[in-house]
């Protein structure tokens, strides 16, 4: 908490007035710059107390990141997010996360592709910029057994519950779309891999209830 002051503002105006003075946004612009680099220097030489207060900062961080673009400029590196383990990443650290845990499926994949694709196929595949999935959880109980899934699969994701975090993710989402990065919610849908892992003996067993099932409506009816 502080009080700024400026000789050169108006005492007895209206507040729509104030909001729109050059010297209240040059204060504005000003404070900002300050928390700014107050905030990415402890980040850079005090990790421990930034991650210690992020949790009750971060909802006015990411509004500032939000609506001021100078801003997010200078604290949009360090912005951080918690994963299932407590752990505190940066964006950075997240995709580096993500291409750690895609790397092995994503060369088996490429593999079995070099032998049916064709040259200009592969062409131009390698001209599509590689898309980044981040994984998120809103609700840490209700979504428990999509966590304990992505543990047991080796997977990571972060946690988003705030309300400020959809829109957050929206303009992370816009603002790097050239680098492909997109965010799902942990529930939205099953990886590949995990549909991989389930998916023979699960779907025979269920194609054999759901064939019993219509022919013992069929014989009921026909009874």
């Amino acid at each position: 908490k502080g009080v700024i002051d400026c000789p050169d503002l108006p005492l007895n105006v209206s507040r729509s007035a104030l909001q729109n003075d050059g010297f209240v946004q040059k204060i504005s612009e000003y404070i900002s710059k300050k928390v700014a680099d107050k905030l990415t220097g402890m980040c850079k030489t005090d990790r421990e107390s930034y991650e210690k207060y992020w949790d009750d900062i971060s909802p006015f961080i990411k509004y500032g990141c939000i609506k001021d673009t100078k801003f997010a400029e200078k604290i949009g590196d360090y912005v951080l997010f918690k994963n299932l383990d407590g752990k505190y990443l940066t964006l950075k650290d997240c995709i580096e996360e993500n291409k750690k845990e895609t790397e092995e499926p994503e060369n088996q994949a490429e593999e079995k592709k070099e032998d049916t694709a064709s040259e200009e196929n592969k062409d131009a595949q390698e001209k599509e910029p590689e898309k980044t999935v981040i994984f998120y959880v809103t609700d840490e109980v209700q979504q428990s057994q999509y966590i304990n899934m992505f543990k047991e699969a080796g997977k990571d994701a972060v946690i988003l519950k705030h309300n400020i975090d959809s829109a957050f993710i929206t303009h992370i989402e816009r603002e790097k779309e050239k680098e492909n990065i997109h965010f799902q919610r942990i529930d939205a849908d099953v990886t590949d891999s995990m549909k991989e892992e389930v998916s023979e003996e699960e779907k025979e067993a269920f194609q054999k209830t759901t064939d019993e099932l219509v022919a013992l409506f069929r014989k009921e009816l026909g009874n």
